[in-house]
C-alpha cells in the first residue's frame, strides 16, 4: 500500500507532458567552443533527431541510458523516449560520431527537461544551411508567427467581456453598485512617446475596478501596451493590476484604440486619485496618465 502511494505521489510530481508544446525545428551543430545544443525531452514522448550525414552507430554514447524506454540509432536518425522525467537543471549528454570522419567528427547534444516545450522532430545540419534552406525556414517561421497573431487577435476579440447578468451571477455586483468617473486627460507636458488619451472613464464596484481609455497614436510605429502600473497619488502605494486588455492587437499610427486596465478588489476610498502608467514590450514608449479617480 505504501509503495503504491509513493508511486502515485511521484507520478503526481511529474510535469504533465500533454500540456507541453511539441515542436519541430531545424538547427545547425554548434561550432567548437560554442554551447552544446540543448534538446528538451519528456517522458512518454518520442523525440527524433535527424542528421544530414551518416552516423557511426556503434559509437553512440548516452548518459543514463537505463532511464530511456526507447533508444534507437539508425543510419541518420536517433529516436529517444524517456521512461521518466529529467530533473530540473539536469543534463544527459548524447554523443555520436559521423561515419565519414569529416569535420566536425562528432555531434553532441544535451538532453534536458523543459516544462513548456519538448522537441518532437529535430533536423540537425552539420554545416550552415544554404541560402535556399534558410529562406524556406524563414518562410516557415513567418507562417507560424502569422498563425499566432491570428490566434491572439481572436482571443483579444473574445476578451473577458461579460453581460451585466453574468457579472451578477459571478458575484461581482452588490448593493454598493458601480460608480463611474471621467479620467483626467494628460497635460501637454505629460504627453510622451506620441501617445495621448483622448477620452476615458473609470468604473468601480466593491469587487473590481476598471479604467477604460481611448488612446491615439500620433507616432510612426504601432503601439501595444503589455503592462500597466497604478500607484496611489497619496503615499505612493501600488494597486495590483490584473490585466491589460484591448479590442485590437495594436494601435497603428494615427489610429485610436480602446485600452482597458483591470484591477484587484477595491480596498481604498472611493474617489482616490491614482497615477497610471502603460508601457509596451520595449519599455521605450510609456503612456502616463497622472490623474485617475477610482
Amino acid at each position: 500500500m505504501l509503495g503504491g502511494l509513493l508511486l502515485f505521489t511521484a507520478a503526481q510530481a511529474q510535469p504533465a507532458s500533454s500540456v507541453r508544446e511539441r515542436r519541430d525545428r531545424r538547427v545547425v551543430l554548434p561550432r567548437p567552443g560554442e554551447p552544446v545544443l540543448e534538446v528538451p525531452v519528456a517522458a512518454g514522448i518520442l523525440t527524433t533527431l535527424i542528421l544530414d550525414s551518416a552516423l557511426d552507430r556503434a559509437t553512440m554514447e548516452l548518459e543514463g541510458r537505463t532511464r530511456f524506454k526507447l533508444v534507437d540509432v539508425g543510419e541518420r536518425a536517433i529516436n529517444l523516449e524517456p521512461v521518466m522525467e529529467l530533473g530540473a537543471g539536469e543534463h544527459l549528454m548524447l554523443r555520436v560520431r559521423f561515419a565519414d570522419g569529416a569535420f566536425p567528427e562528432h555531434a553532441v547534444f544535451a538532453l534536458v527537461s523543459n516544462p513548456s516545450v519538448v522537441d518532437n522532430r529535430l533536423e540537425v545540419s552539420r554545416r550552415p544551411l544554404a541560402p535556399e534552406a534558410l529562406q524556406a525556414e524563414l518562410s516557415e517561421v513567418r507562417a507560424q508567427l502569422a498563425a499566432k497573431e491570428a490566434e491572439l487577435v481572436a482571443l483579444r476579440a473574445s476578451g473577458d467581456a461579460r453581460s451585466p447578468a453574468a457579472l451578477a451571477l459571478a458575484g461581482l455586483l452588490d448593493e454598493d453598485g458601480v460608480s463611474a468617473r471621467r479620467v483626467g486627460l494628460q497635460p501637454k507636458k505629460e504627453m510622451q512617446s506620441s501617445l495621448r488619451v483622448v477620452d476615458g472613464i473609470s468604473f468601480r464596484a466593491t469587487a473590481w475596478a476598471v479604467v477604460s481609455m481611448k488612446v491615439k497614436n500620433y507616432g510612426k510605429t504601432p503601439w501595444t501596451p503589455t503592462e500597466a502600473r497604478l500607484i496611489r497619488s497619496t503615499g505612493g502605494v501600488p494597486v495590483q493590476v490584473l490585466g491589460v486588455h484591448m479590442k485590437q492587437p495594436r494601435i497603428g499610427p494615427g489610429e485610436v484604440g480602446t485600452v482597458v486596465v483591470e484591477t484587484e478588489e477595491t480596498a481604498w476610498e472611493r474617489g482616490t486619485l491614482l497615477r497610471l502608467e502603460l508601457v509596451d514590450a520595449t519599455g521605450t514608449r510609456p503612456l502616463l496618465v497622472p490623474s485617475v479617480a477610482l
